[in-house]
């Protein structure tokens, strides 16, 4: 990819402001991309109106609504858009959907989670446990390979089991998990399974027929969108579940789960940011026009994964040389493959706030702390309340900007006792 035309899609660097910014924090937020900004923009000022009317701004923002959620469909390669349902953030549609699993589950029944994982997919099922006394039994952290542990995935997993819920992408040592390897046995077992694909999404091809999970949730702030979700679940499942919901809702998925007024503009800046990993397809990944969406999206993040990994590695590389510096995760060429762009480090002898701290005070722009997989951290051997250093690459990083960073962990590292 060309470096310089994408950031030509992202209005952050035609600012003074950032001039001098290097934005290493993708994995908690990524920058917005021109398409989501317009698309969202027009929604708010051209066609605001609620949905349902016969006048024109209501005809056209359902209209927007309906491409955005085909869109999506493309994005995880659903069966349809009424598979596609639209939310506040992954942890809010993941709080709805368990309580909506929930009304099928009774005292005794098993909820399998992992030591890995976000508490966005931790929480709402051990708050949904409590409540209906439901057991949970755990996928164990494995510090060999960073992410869950499938050891002992056969036992784990039993016939009680009625929900595995699990990660693509760990946000802390960025490790890829064997999400298909899971759920094939999870079915076998006759358990549902909910994958939390925040992490993964921007990072990689997600196809939600291969994978064989039954819900699958991604952030639209993560993929260069707006504060917003979206999930995907099986029509059939969606069909059964009964949702919470104000009588008058429509009884159909996905409206039956999509409760209020829907927030148009995140909607639309969410058709605008898939417009744009379409629009990578065509320009860098040799995809036509009259190419499908579905085989643009594709295109697209084939093009953004070979980038990324080779700037990953250049990351990998200059932190393993430098003494003290502990890098949790995935670091060698030949594992690249198994992580996403997201690495964690320490630095002996230094708190992980120092090295936040450091950074920004040099225009470098990441997070410390256990970035709320706080087992995940206790699971490396790590305080929890200081936490790991972590960076995250984009498709907008610079190998300047990869450089730069490196340059200051130099003089970090020479000044640390």
């Amino acid at each position: 990819m060309n470096i310089e035309r994408i950031r030509q899609q992202f209005p952050i660097f035609s600012l003074a402001s950032a001039s001098n910014s290097v934005f290493l924090d993708s994995a908690a937020g990524t920058q917005m991309c021109k398409r989501a900004l317009e698309a969202s923009v027009e929604a708010a000022i051209e066609n605001n109106a609620n949905l349902g009317g016969h006048f024109s701004t209501s005809v056209i923002a359902e209209k927007a609504i309906g491409q955005a959620r085909c869109a999506a469909a493309a994005l995880v390669n659903a069966h349809c858009a009424e598979e596609i349902v639209f939310g506040q953030n992954m942890t809010t549609l993941t709080f709805h959907l368990s309580r909506c699993l929930g009304r099928s589950l009774g005292k005794g029944d098993e909820i399998v989670l992992t030591q890995s994982d976000h508490e966005a997919n931790i929480s709402p099922w051990l708050e949904l446990a409590k409540d209906l006394e439901l057991k949970i039994r755990w996928l164990p952290f494995d510090p060999l390979t960073y992410g869950f542990s499938t050891a002992d995935m056969e036992s784990i997993i039993t016939e009680r089991t009625k929900v595995v819920a699990l990660s693509y992408a760990n946000n802390v040592t960025g490790t890829i998990n064997d999400v298909a390897a899971v759920a094939a046995l999870a079915k076998r077992k006759g358990a549902m399974v909910y994958v939390d694909a925040v992490q993964f999404a921007p990072h990689g091809v997600i196809d939600v027929q291969t994978l064989g999970c039954d819900f699958l949730v991604c952030s639209s702030h993560k993929l260069h969108g707006p504060h917003h979700a979206i999930l995907w679940g099986r029509l059939a499942l969606l069909e059964r579940l009964m949702p919470y919901k104000p009588r008058p809702t429509a009884d159909k998925p996905p409206y039956k789960f999509e409760t209020g007024s829907k927030s148009r503009e995140a909607i639309a800046g969410i058709l605008g940011t898939i417009d744009h990993l379409a629009w990578i397809g065509r320009e860098f990944g040799a995809c036509g026009e009259q190419t499908g969406k579905r085989q643009q999206i594709v295109a697209g993040m084939h093009a953004i994964v070979e980038y990324e990994q080779r700037l990953v590695q250049s990351a990998l590389e200059g932190l393993s040389s430098f003494k003290g510096v502990h890098i949790h995760g995935y670091r060698t060429s030949h594992e690249r493959e198994r992580r996403v762009p997201t690495v964690s480090f320490t630095l002996e002898s230094t708190p992980s706030e120092m090295i936040s701290r450091h950074m920004a005070e040099q225009g470098i722009r990441l997070w410390h702390g256990h970035h709320f997989s706080p087992q995940t951290v206790r699971a490396l051997g790590i305080d929890e309340h200081d936490g790991v250093a972590r960076i995250s690459l984009a498709q907008y990083t610079s190998e300047d900007d990869v450089h730069r960073f490196l340059s200051v962990m130099d003089d970090l590292v020479r000044i640390m006792p």
